[in-house]
């Protein structure tokens, strides 16, 4: 008796597929904008169609079994695959209608689009920029569910198992130290120093940067190794309301350079220290079937260009105090 052919639907290896990379529902759900039982019944009929159970559910998170592990390898090569042959189909219009959506942080879109959306604009006139400021989290999470072209990006905030992207380095970020106008910090050389400086108060304020694990994590044990008298006196999701709070005299926060420029040679009226925390790598990432397609290839070159000439405010060098006090 001849076998009927299974029926999966792309709709379907879609779906699987960013539930396999989000390893739950919910996640999915979110990165799709689909309902959580729209999904849960698209992978139900799934598992029927291949006869097999493709997860392993658990109460907070889902894992693949050995027929989830295998689809999950051959839908990324079928999807990659359908990609590139549309993202080619759209070159027979000469690439130059379209919309590149792209997902970076405030700081990092108003320094670097203008000259990359102005290059790209000059090949390729026609083409709409879409742009998100979002954490670097949220644009990984879009760029899998496909509802983001390009990512601009700290390197240190991809995970080093992401698959199917091409990553382009664009320019370093250093992180420092902003500390109102009136601080100078070049004469206090010790905590014996800073405890009779009229600096002290300012210093003991810190001004907490709130987006990712990882960053506050760094930050916090930093400021417990260099100014271990210091408190977080404020929170925030943003680098422009932090710089504002240290503008105004309430604090200091460590922040990417970049963060301090505005627009041009327009900076926050505070000053800045170099630290000996790593540098912020800025990346961008890309599906792989797009990095050699118009106007995409396009776009990160113009990415690439504007962030070799990336200019950052006046950092100061290493002040005593956090030279001798630093990890």
């Amino acid at each position: 008796m001849k076998k009927e052919p299974i029926g999966i639907t792309l709709h379907q290896l879609k779906i699987f597929w960013t539930v396999a990379q989000a390893s739950s529902f919910t996640k999915a759900s979110k990165i799709l904008g689909l309902a959580q039982p729209s999904l849960s019944q698209q992978i139900s009929k799934l598992e029927d169609e291949v006869g097999s159970l493709l997860f392993k559910r658990g109460r907070s998170q889902m894992s693949l079994t050995e027929a989830g592990l295998f689809l999950q390898r051959r839908s990324e090569i079928m999807l990659s695959s359908i990609e590139e042959t549309m993202v080619g189909l759209r070159q027979f219009g000469s690439g130059q209608k379209g919309l590149i959506s792209i997902g970076l942080l405030s700081s990092v879109a108003r320094n670097l689009l203008p000259a990359a959306s102005e290059k790209l604009s000059e090949k390729f006139p026609e083409i709409e920029l879409d742009i998100l400021e979002i954490s670097p989290k949220e644009a990984i999470d879009l760029l899998y569910g496909r509802q983001l072209s390009v990512a601009v990006l700290a390197e240190d905030s991809i995970a080093k198992s992401i698959l199917s992207f091409s990553k382009t380095n664009l320019f370093e970020d250093p992180y420092v130290l902003a500390v109102p106008k009136s601080v100078s910090l070049e004469n206090i050389k010790s905590l014996e120093d800073l405890k009779s400086s009229p600096v002290r108060k300012a210093l003991s304020n810190i001004i907490q940067f709130e987006f990712g694990n990882q960053h506050k994590k760094r930050i916090e044990e930093w400021f417990t190794s260099v100014l271990p008298n210091s408190k977080v006196f404020a929170k925030t999701r943003t680098y422009e309301v932090a710089l504002s709070m240290v503008q105004s005299g309430r604090g200091v926060a460590v922040i990417p350079a970049l963060a301090a420029r505005l627009s041009g040679n327009l900076d926050f009226d505070v000053n800045l220290y170099r630290t000996n925390l790593p540098v912020r790598k800025i990346v961008s990432l890309i599906p792989s079937q797009y990095i050699r397609v118009e106007p995409y290839k396009s776009f990160i070159k113009a990415l690439s260009d504007s962030g070799k000439n990336i200019e950052l405010p006046k950092i100061h060098k290493v002040p005593p105090i956090l030279e001798s006090l630093s990890l």
